[in-house]
């Protein structure tokens, strides 16, 4: 076939740097990812006291993923003090986090540096500049399983949301995931990272 004759799929993978196993995490991330954008719609809906009219668009439609996490906030941030306002402002600071590297990944540039493979995102090349600011994600195997268990984490919590799971708050493990999920991402996401001195 002419798509594997000239493309080389597995052996432009391979200079990147992209084992399977690499390979197999980072599509984990990204499935969850997609996941967790279909049931934040969900959860905004039943957040709000109901699900959307049948036949109508809601105004969740075709939203971008900070334009849905921005609505979610919202709406958490306006319900009564309590331990499911509290649990779901860690889950929003984890999810910003969470897509910054989803986007990262998607959105990158990659870089193969041996030991790590890196997503580069809005790079500047020739000197001009860009909208949106620098981001990127340096990758290894337990910086991926870190990542993929964390967002994990964030779909099991807004799937429970959206289904109004009962026992979610009682459940003294989802705290705890949470703020390990908001740790772990808020790292991984933030510019001021270095590999070298992680803490996990």
């Amino acid at each position: 076939m002419p798509s594997f004759l000239y493309g080389r799929g597995a052996d432009l993978q391979a200079r990147m740097g992209i084992d399977l196993l690499l390979s197999e995490r980072l599509a984990a991330i990204i499935i969850f990812a997609a996941n967790i954008e279909n049931e934040l719609e969900r959860a905004i809906w039943k957040l709000r006291g109901g699900s959307v009219e049948p036949g109508s668009i809601p105004d969740t439609d075709a939203r971008p993923i900070s334009d849905l996490l921005r609505m979610f906030n919202e709406i958490v941030a306006a319900l009564e003090p309590g331990e499911q306002r509290t649990m779901l402002e860690t889950w929003c600071k984890a999810a910003r986090s969470g897509f910054t590297i989803r986007n990262n990944i998607v959105h990158g540039m990659t870089v193969n540096f041996d030991t790590k493979v890196a997503f580069m995102r809005n790079t500047q090349w020739d000197g001009f500049a860009r909208k949106r600011p620098f981001g990127d994600l340096w990758a290894d195997h337990d910086t991926l399983d870190m990542i993929r268990d964390a967002f994990a984490v964030l779909l099991r919590v807004i799937w429970g949301i959206a289904r109004d799971q009962e026992g979610l708050t009682e459940n003294a493990l989802v705290p705890r995931a949470l703020r390990d999920a908001r740790s772990i991402l808020g790292e991984f996401a933030s510019q001021s990272y270095n590999p070298s001195f992680e803490k996990y």
